[in-house]
């Protein structure tokens, strides 16, 4: 018999049978399901993080822009007091009949206007530096 096929083992241990265990299957699905949801959740945290940087720029920009403005109506705020100031004068003076105060007064006060101008003027801007 020595020609013969050689003794097989039985069927069933030939197959080798792997028992999955269930729990440890759903463990590792939902450690992967968490995986992605915390990468998601990573992603969404650097975009919110840029749009807040974004977003703060722009405040930052608009805060300064309407500091400008604020300073502009102050400057005009000033002149427009000396205006009145000027004009009150000039009506005191011209209720008084007196021609060199109601002078006196617009000139003191052209230079006082001119002052205010000077001082709140950009300084100019060279052509190097446009």
């Amino acid at each position: 018999m020595s020609e013969t096929a050689p003794a097989t083992a039985p069927v069933s241990a030939q197959v080798t049978a792997q028992v999955i265990d269930l729990r440890r299957y759903r463990l590792a699905r939902l450690i992967r399901n968490a995986s992605g949801q915390q990468s998601e959740l990573a992603r969404l945290m650097r975009a919110s993080v840029a749009e807040r940087t974004q977003l703060a720029e722009a405040l930052q920009g608009a805060q300064r822009h309407l500091s400008h403005i604020a300073d502009s109506y102050k400057v005009l705020l000033v002149r427009l007091k000396r205006e009145k100031d000027f004009r009150d004068a000039c009506q005191e003076a011209a209720e008084l009949d007196d021609l060199d105060e109601m002078i006196r007064r617009r000139d003191a006060l052209v230079r006082e206007l001119e002052r205010i101008r000077v001082d709140r003027r950009p300084p100019p801007r060279h052509q190097d530096d446009a």
